[in-house]
């Protein structure tokens, strides 16, 4: 049997290494998004569809998304995936992950919200409401503040959250036209190079 020569075929494909906790949100952040195939969604992260497709039937298991639709195709039948409800990671959920998960976890939450403020801010519904909010502040902050600061953030969710559940009652009896909203909230430390060059209050 001749042997083989190096060269004689493609080379091999190289993907990058799969972050698990940054592509179930990112498969996730889509969905809600757009009705999304696991082929679109290896296409935009340079993965195996074959791997994709793992996190997909995960994610639909755990019923973070379900199938919308199906097409037939030449080789097959195409899949299309949406989500109807947000889940949240809880303090003691993000506790419980190593430094690699939570980072992975972050980085995916951070781009989902990066891609909605891209596409509001090209349509232009970012500026459509002269109500709407959209503010940062960058402060100095001791402990006993920030420990404030973030439990004030967790009470405005939990009150978002309500006021949210409550609205989809009320549009359901109203049959009023829904508006499409994002609301973000944020707390974390930054690096002190972000500071230079800033009138930051201190006290």
């Amino acid at each position: 049997m001749a042997e083989k020569k190096r060269g004689d075929s493609a080379l091999e494909q190289k993907w990058p290494k799969v972050k698990p906790h940054r592509l179930r949100i990112r498969i996730v952040a889509a969905c809600h998004l757009r009705e999304v195939t696991p082929k679109e969604v290896a296409a935009e992260e340079r993965l195996p569809a074959s791997t994709v497709r793992h996190y997909f039937n995960g994610l639909e298991r755990e019923g973070w998304i379900h199938v919308c639709r199906r097409e037939p195709v030449s080789n097959g039948i195409r899949y299309w995936y949406t989500a109807d409800r947000p889940k949240i990671i809880g303090d003691r959920e993000f506790e419980d992950m190593s430094e690699q998960e939570r980072y992975e976890t972050s980085e995916g939450v951070l781009m989902h919200y990066l891609d909605i403020c891209k596409l509001a801010l090209e349509t232009g519904t970012l500026d459509a409401r002269a109500d709407s909010h959209l503010s940062h502040t960058l402060v100095y902050l001791d402990r006993d503040t920030w420990k404030d600061v973030q439990e004030d953030l967790g009470l405005c969710l939990e009150r978002t959250l309500e006021k949210t559940a409550e609205a989809e009652v009320r549009l359901r009896e109203s049959g009023e036209e829904p508006i499409p909203t994002v609301i973000h909230l944020g707390g974390f430390e930054v690096p002190r190079s972000v500071m230079e060059g800033i009138k930051v209050p201190q006290g």
